[in-house]
């Protein structure tokens, strides 16, 4: 996702169609036993005489079914008038809960579901809409912020090539991240904001004329934009921000939506949270174990289309975060060019269709998904076995010479090999 306007493409999404989601009606047994209808028939053989002598017990049993009735009513009456004083309460049964929001910034939907009272969840609803929105202010490239006390990635490279620039905790923070996995892989480089620019324009262009093909910045632009002392440029205190390079520019449409969504899950998580899921557009942090005991089932989406390819199952709550190019692209000359900009040839990475990063940090995922987006399979393969990474690459059916872990007409799916008993293709309907 090196494309730093990025909403991270394919959507991986929780699986709500597998089995152990389905509700069962449970439906009370009527009928009657053996002896039950053996003493209805004896009950109907009494004679009239029989029915003459047992007159006062008659009696009897109606004035009892009378109070029984009485008494029945009465508890009736109090249960209602107990619910009536104290609605809320009656209102606050741990329930599944689930919302999408679209107005909390990134471009994307964001999704988040737990199991809670209505009172927990709308407390646990503002942590995430509020992280998200402060989240979308601070790292916004494209515009100035208009949240009071927010200095934004666009005020950053407008003032901090002529002095530092003071900014909030958070930028550092993600700086500082950026920085690291930028030194596991150079492939990951948030500073070509003047590239990712260029080729977002190009984009919005296209999106104002859709059926149209696109127009291609020129390769002289493109290789104008391309910051080669990458990081380097980019100086941080504790609170400030330089950028001593005029090439630099800061853009974090790459990992900004995996940052945001860990931060609201750690803040979950101090609130009381023990159950949860974030979906940002793709990123999908997984929180706590499911209350039934049972793994969770999260889809990782089809190229063509919006259902899932295939299935991760996990009984450990993790992150996962993919890199597509299938949502955000404009054709020219019959040619896909997606947002995912590779910073050491200037142009969109077409090594594959997705690649899912599966890790305990949703930041760190983010990164690394853009990272592996855009190097081929096999040297993504390598960087994940020196780093411990967890990956799952969907490509074009035959493009690798290389055997697929799974395979469907469409499309070949490869895997790291600690997870191949964890992934499986989605039966489809």
């Amino acid at each position: 996702m090196n494309e730093h306007t990025e909403e991270k493409d394919q959507n991986p999404s929780p699986d709500l169609n597998s089995p152990d989601q389905e509700k069962t009606q449970i439906i009370p047994d009527t009928s009657k036993t053996d002896q039950e209808s053996e003493s209805e028939s004896q009950t109907s053989q009494k004679t009239a005489s029989d029915e003459k002598d047992s007159s006062p017990k008659k009696k009897e049993s109606k004035i009892g079914g009378w109070i029984i009735a009485a008494v029945c009513v009465l508890a009736l009456t109090i249960s209602v008038s107990l619910y009536m004083a104290n609605p809320k309460k009656a209102a606050q049964a741990a329930e599944d809960r689930s919302i999408t929001m679209l107005d909390v910034g990134f471009d994307t939907a964001i999704t988040f579901q737990t199991k809670c009272t209505e009172e927990d969840f709308n407390k646990y609803l503002e942590i995430v809409r509020s992280t998200f929105i402060d989240c979308n202010a601070l790292f916004d490239a494209v515009k100035e912020s208009t949240v009071d006390g927010i200095t934004s990635m666009y005020t950053i490279n407008q003032e901090a090539h002529d002095h530092p620039v003071e900014v909030d905790s958070q930028v550092i923070e993600l700086i500082r991240d950026s920085i690291e996995i930028h030194s596991i892989n150079e492939k990951f480089d948030p500073s070509q904001g003047k590239l990712t620019a260029l080729w977002r324009d190009a984009l919005n262009k296209a999106d104002e004329n859709p059926g149209s093909d696109g127009v291609l910045p020129s390769d002289s632009d493109i290789q104008a934009s391309i910051n080669h002392l990458s990081m380097d440029g980019v100086e941080i205190t504790d609170s400030t921000v330089e950028l001593t390079d005029e090439a630099a520019s800061l853009d974090f449409g790459a990992i900004a939506k995996g940052y945001a969504a860990e931060l609201a899950a750690e803040r979950l998580k101090e609130a009381g949270l023990d159950y949860g899921l974030i979906n940002a557009g793709g990123n999908v942090v997984l929180i706590g174990e499911k209350p039934n005991g049972k793994p969770w089932k999260v889809g990782i989406q089809n190229p063509s289309g919006s259902n899932s390819l295939v299935i991760y199952t996990t009984e450990q709550p993790e992150c996962l975060v993919t890199s597509g190019d299938y949502q955000r692209y404009m054709m020219v000359d019959g040619k896909r060019y997606n947002h995912i900009i590779d910073p050491t040839t200037g142009y969109p990475a077409e090594y594959m269709r997705s690649v899912t990063v599966i890790a305990d940090d949703s930041t760190y995922a983010d990164g690394m998904s853009t990272a592996l987006f855009c190097m081929p399979v096999e040297e993504g393969m390598a960087l994940c076995e020196q780093t411990g990474l967890k990956a799952v690459w969907i490509v074009d059916h035959g493009t690798l010479e290389k055997t697929p872990d799974l395979s469907t007409d469409d499309y070949d799916i490869y895997m790291t090999p600690d997870i191949k008993d964890q992934v499986s293709l989605k039966q489809q309907s």
